[in-house]
């Protein structure tokens, strides 16, 4: 859909820089953009037009992290290409970490990040972040997606019968009308609603995996829902609205998974993505994320989300608690304790 050429278009910027990977150390790549822009199209495009027999790897940066031999991954015939989608702020410290000197002897790296990250990464002064900083600043090619459509773009959407809005992404998905659909939940379907409004605060809250089912019950019933109405809730989210192609929560790899993903668009509504009033995360969100999602991954990613909103005192218990549940030599549980001493030096200055 992008067409070569075009000022500014990030298929050929990543097809330039996926052509460049001839020396010792290959090129990382990083698409940033609002939700929807198109990232993962961008990705897609450039892979096929420039390695188009490539083994593409996908994995989270916490699972690469965790093993003994990254190196191992890309043995075998190539040439190699590791994507890593939708990276939460956790993820790109980790990254910082050393995680990616390990990767890039061996692949390029592609990866993307939405802008509000990416923004209050580079915003942040503290030393807690600074690997995240040294990832954009010093690794990273930076590639912006841009959400407007081109004119080529538009015309093709109208061609296909497609709703023409914003973005090219958000077009054929129809993330407006799902927008609409969640805002009028309030009023026409407080249960459904009340669910997709916990799971887009998790998300927000720097809790990017898929949720499993048990996961969102225990959201929604910490938001005071009934256990008896959750499914009712659940489908009335999953449905998909007239206008739309997905729901506001959709089954994760394509709805081969059992786990759920929130729509990304909704969580950057709440952000005050494109004109969007933004709303308030409060102290009742951070909390249940806090209690809910105990596992030293998630309170990591917590923690650091929770500190580039400035909730410090959510950061360190987070942060702490990931300490305490992993093994000294885990490589989430190190980035945690790194982040909770600059953390602490900070405050106590």
């Amino acid at each position: 859909m992008t067409q070569p050429g075009d000022s500014n278009d990030p298929v050929e910027e990543v097809i330039r820089l996926l052509e460049s990977a001839t020396g010792a150390v290959n090129p990382m790549a990083l698409l940033v953009g609002p939700p929807l822009s198109g990232v993962t199209r961008a990705m897609y495009e450039a892979v096929q037009s420039s390695l188009p027999h490539g083994r593409l790897h996908q994995f989270s940066v916490a699972g690469l992290a965790a093993r003994s031999d990254i190196a191992s991954l890309f043995d075998g015939e190539g040439p190699h290409v590791l994507w890593l989608d939708g990276l939460a702020p956790a993820d790109l410290v980790l990254l910082g970490h050393g995680v990616l000197d390990q990767v890039l002897p061996h692949a390029p790296v592609l990866a993307s990040i939405d802008t509000f990250w990416a923004d209050r990464i580079l915003r942040d002064g503290s030393a807690a972040t600074a690997p995240a900083r040294t990832v954009l600043l010093e690794y990273a090619e930076r590639i912006p997606v841009p959400f407007t459509l081109t004119p080529r773009e538009r015309s093709w959407l109208r061609e296909t019968g497609y709703p023409v809005s914003k973005g090219i992404a958000e077009s054929l998905v129809g993330g407006e009308n799902l927008i609409k659909h969640y805002r009028r939940g309030a009023r026409s379907n407080r249960e459904g609603h009340r669910l997709v409004q916990a799971a887009v605060d998790a998300r927000r809250c720097g809790i990017h995996h898929p949720f499993h089912e048990d996961e969102l019950q225990h959201l929604w019933e910490a938001r005071g829902g009934s256990p008896r109405a959750f499914q009712r809730a659940l489908d009335w989210a999953s449905t998909i609205p007239e206008g739309a192609s997905s729901g506001l929560l959709f089954r994760a790899r394509g709805g081969q998974s059992e786990a759920w993903r929130v729509l990304g668009y909704a969580a950057g509504a709440d952000n005050g993505d494109h004109g969007h009033k933004a709303r308030p995360l409060g102290d009742d969100a951070w909390k249940q994320a806090r209690e809910l999602f105990t596992d030293a991954d998630d309170q990591y990613a917590l923690g650091i989300a929770a500190h580039l909103h400035g909730r410090n005192e959510t950061a360190r218990l987070a942060l702490a608690q990931s300490v305490e549940s992993s093994a000294p030599q885990d490589p989430v549980a190190a980035a945690a304790a790194a982040a909770l001493r600059s953390l602490e030096s900070e405050g106590s200055v």
